[in-house]
């Protein structure tokens, strides 16, 4: 198989100024035309650039090589194979007849290939795939073609072709040679709500700055529904994307549409408009705005469930940060589009953090957060009933870090000011609360190193260090001289309220060293508040959690969390996650979730390969209190040479079945697919510092 381009950032190299040179079994001069001609083996080269064939002619005054048999154009950029050739060694240009080329991750063939310089292509009536085959399984048929190696590939009139059936006609096709998404993805499947549907997803390409992708999707039950996404970038002015999607969403009246209607279709508008736009404006300064408009509450959950679970309540705002030699400023407004949620408007909020400030050579350091802060809450509709009120905040924090011995404290002192011009009785219109506060932070650190060598069951060991991080934290906070019941509740500073507890924390870890690497063998943490008797709730110990991160091999991880209410005398929260993956072979994940009377179930996720060509993966979910499935996945995963068919069925209690058929193309392997599909939940990494033995 012929290799790939190389980067593009290597194509746009300087003038080779190397002589050529030509190897052959036979070599014949020709003086009187200055002429040079080769046959058996022959190689020709010039710094590296390398052409072979079976016979050759050299002009040494032209430097063009006319070349026969089994020719082969070998450069930085790629190779072009073909029986005859014309090139010329001075300009690196030439033409092909009959011709084959590589522009990873494309192959292609044409009745003419000419390499116009050394970043330029061109292909008449040819054609791309991205099967090896000498009679591919699919192409793209065009009567012209530009490849530009590492950079992007344009054709025109295109026509694609699954083994002799025409499928689509496009008028022009651009691929990035460098991106590793399809231009097309077509999803079919069925659903107990949705019925039969085909989603589509056809990548747009304008130029660099503007790219998208355009939805046409179709559901049964549902209806046509259009959307578009369009990405752009505007040079030194920042960049965003715009999204839409919008639908008459059908009510039918009727289970299956080749089935009679028994009345009228009705029909309801349901759509999302959404902009984002960011803007580094200078090195300190960034702006970011955001709209988003949603019909109703239900829409992105009902199709767009991964977003929801990121972000289920876009929100529209403005936000303006500058970062100054001491502290940062900000300036951000909140606005309500959707009326069916309930936001805090603010209208503006204006905020200046001072991060520790050093006095002098005191030892005292300083940090504040002053806001102000025009607010408005707004209930859902149809009500109008909104509370607002004009806040200005000053939290003020002043520290003095020290060391004493192999223990270091910081000690801190704060008071807190919020003037409200309105609060739920007149009374106290244009108040001012006040709240003192102190505390302290204590932590050290002890560690030994084991001159242990090791390696159990393939857990390598070289060498092991043992650090015990302990960590103390006192805080006191008077109670405010305005409750915040007399209070209209806009954020988590209009509940503060008094507090009085202690904070303890132990964190043990243990490291070692593998192939040169520091990697974090265990780590255990523990945490927990002892509540002290002015504190608002009971005293004694709060929850006391922990959490257990083990990895023994590259290939295993467990991860444990659990959450202790000593009052209750109860396990509130645990959870126990274990990770197996064998590479390409197989892999296993199994995780416990409990909550104390809400959740208790064990989700699985097993893949394993069955042969070269046929893949298995069970996704399973189990609920313990009530003894039943709560959802199950099985997919089979078809090798198809360049191709790879996932045939997936899903069934969630309460919610129906849903089958669906993914088409997928090997030479795009960052094709994002898993829009319905059910995942296992692998948590984030704790520290992975290491300090090393």
């Amino acid at each position: 198989m012929p290799g790939g381009f190389k980067d593009k950032k290597n194509l746009n190299s300087k003038e080779d100024n190397s002589p050529v040179e030509l190897n052959g079994d036979q070599i014949e001069f020709l003086q009187a035309e200055n002429k040079m001609i080769a046959t058996g083996h022959v190689v020709v080269t010039k710094g590296d650039t390398r052409l072979t064939c079976d016979r050759v002619e050299f002009s040494k005054d032209t430097k063009v090589t006319v070349a026969d048999g089994h020719v082969v154009l070998t450069t930085p950029q790629g190779r072009i194979w073909g029986d005859h050739m014309r090139y010329n060694f001075d300009t690196m240009s030439g033409e092909f007849m009959e011709a084959r080329i590589f522009a990873d991750p494309y192959y292609g063939a044409g009745q003419q290939v000419a390499k116009i310089d050394a970043n330029h292509i061109q292909m008449t009536r040819g054609y791309l795939t991205t099967c090896d085959l000498d009679k591919p399984h699919f192409r793209l048929l065009s009567k012209k073609l530009d490849v530009y190696p590492g950079d992007k590939m344009i054709a025109r009139s295109i026509r694609m072709i699954v083994g002799n059936v025409p499928l689509a006609y496009i008028p022009r096709f651009s691929q990035a040679l460098d991106d590793r998404k399809p231009r097309v993805i077509y999803i079919p499947g069925y659903s107990k709500n949705w019925g039969a549907f085909l989603l589509q997803d056809w990548r747009l390409y304008f130029n660099d700055n503007v790219k998208g992708h355009l939805h046409l999707d179709y559901r049964e039950k549902r209806g046509f529904t259009p959307g578009l996404d369009i990405n752009y970038k505007i040079p030194n002015k920042g960049n965003g994307f715009v999204r839409l999607y919008y639908m008459d969403q059908l009510i039918p009246q009727r289970r299956h549409f080749w089935l009679p209607k028994t009345d009228k279709t009705i029909a309801k508008e349901r759509f999302r408009s959404e902009w984002r736009h960011k803007w580094t404006i200078d090195d300190k300064t960034e702006a970011v705005w955001q709209y988003s408009v949603v019909k109703d509450s239900t829409f992105i959950k009902d199709y767009f469930k991964r977003e929801y679970y990121k972000d289920p309540d876009p929100q529209t705002f403005f936000l303006l940060t500058r970062t100054l030699p001491k502290g940062s400023l900000s300036f951000r407004v909140d606005d309500r589009v959707n009326r069916y949620t309930s936001i805090v408007e603010r209208l503006p909020e204006i905020r200046y953090d001072l991060a520790n400030q050093g006095f002098g050579k005191t030892g005292l350091y300083l940090k504040s957060t002053d806001t102000y802060s025009n607010l408005s809450l707004k209930d859902p509709s149809p009500t109008e009933v909104h509370r607002e009120t004009m806040r200005v905040d000053s939290d003020n924090q002043l520290s003095y870090p020290m060391k004493v011995g192999f223990i270091e404290l910081a000690p801190n002192v704060g008071q807190r000011e919020t003037y409200y011009s309105k609060t739920q009785d007149p009374i106290h219109y244009g108040v001012i609360r006040s709240v003192f506060s102190t505390g302290a932070d204590l932590s050290t650190k002890f560690y030994k190193i084991y001159d242990l060598h090791r390696n159990f069951w393939g857990m390598e060991i070289n060498r092991l260090r043992h650090i015990v991080t302990p960590t103390v934290s006192y805080v006191y906070r008077r109670t405010p001289t305005l409750s915040s019941e007399d209070l209209d509740i806009f954020d988590g500073v209009d509940t503060i309220a008094r507090d009085h507890y202690i904070a303890l924390g132990l964190e043990n870890k243990w490291q070692t060293k593998r192939q040169g690497k520091n990697v974090d063998l265990l780590r255990v943490l523990w945490s927990s508040n002892f509540n002290l008797k002015e504190h608002i709730g009971q005293g004694s110990f709060d929850h006391v959690k922990s959490n257990i991160e083990f990895k023994p091999v590259d290939w295993i991880t467990f991860n444990s969390d659990s959450d202790y209410d000593p009052h209750q005398h109860l396990l509130s929260s645990a959870n126990f996650d274990i990770y197996i993956n064998r590479g390409k072979k197989w892999a296993l994940s199994f995780g416990k979730r409990y909550s104390v009377g809400s959740d208790d179930q064990i989700t699985t996720d097993f893949r394993v390969k069955l042969n070269p060509k046929w893949t298995l993966r069970l996704y399973d979910q189990f609920d313990i209190n009530h003894g039943q499935q709560k959802s199950q996945e099985f997919t089979v995963t078809r090798d198809l040479h360049e191709w790879e068919m996932d045939v997936n069925f899903n069934e969630t209690r309460g919610q129906g079945s849903e089958i669906w058929l993914i088409f997928r193309l090997k030479a795009f392997p960052d094709m994002g697919l898993d829009l319905f599909r059910t995942s296992f939940n692998r948590r984030k990494a704790g520290s992975q510092s290491f300090e090393g033995p």
